[in-house]
């Protein structure tokens, strides 16, 4: 009995600590996450340009998207396309989201954005589903301390499970 309840208890303090499970709701980040999909999160990862990550916002709701600027970054977005510090960003889990643009007479994935430098503390970020996606352009720059986690693993699907790039 024993070994279950210590058991028991290092899984909550992990859970409260380091990992927290979440489910993915909304079209703002696909193809690369679908509807209901799960996912595993670390609360103690070092959050850098390109990851993606669930935050809270005002409305009490958890968005995830992906980081695209940090502190000191200037990000803009250019004839469609990303840039961030004046250099274009390259970006291959935008592919599929591009070609059903493309499809779609939308000729570019995200309306202009001009130039803006990510202050101190926060985080630029935005949805790979551009077309669909409230993020940075719309809610601002994201505080640190808004940030739940890091995504690292993908549970369901099945097909997809294992460590998320």
């Amino acid at each position: 009995m024993k070994v279950i309840l210590i058991v028991a208890l290092v899984l909550l303090v992990a859970r409260q600590f380091i990992y927290e499970p979440v489910e993915v709701h909304g079209k703002s980040m696909m193809p690369t996450f679908e509807e209901n999909d799960r996912i595993i999160l670390m609360k103690i990862s070092e959050i850098e340009p390109f990851d993606m990550i669930v935050f809270k916002v005002a409305d009490e709701k958890n968005y995830l998207k992906r980081v695209i600027g940090i502190a000191g970054d200037t990000v803009e977005i250019a004839e469609g396309t990303l840039q961030i510090n004046g250099v274009a960003a390259e970006e291959p889990y935008l592919k599929n989201n591009r070609l059903l643009a493309s499809q779609g007479d939308y000729g570019q994935m995200a309306e202009d954005f001009p130039a803006i430098t990510v202050p101190a503390g926060y985080y630029f970020v935005l949805g790979d589903n551009r077309l669909n996606s409230v993020d940075s352009r719309m809610i601002g720059f994201i505080k640190k301390e808004d940030v739940i986690g890091e995504v690292m693993f993908r549970l369901s699907p099945a097909k997809q499970f294992g460590p998320v790039e």
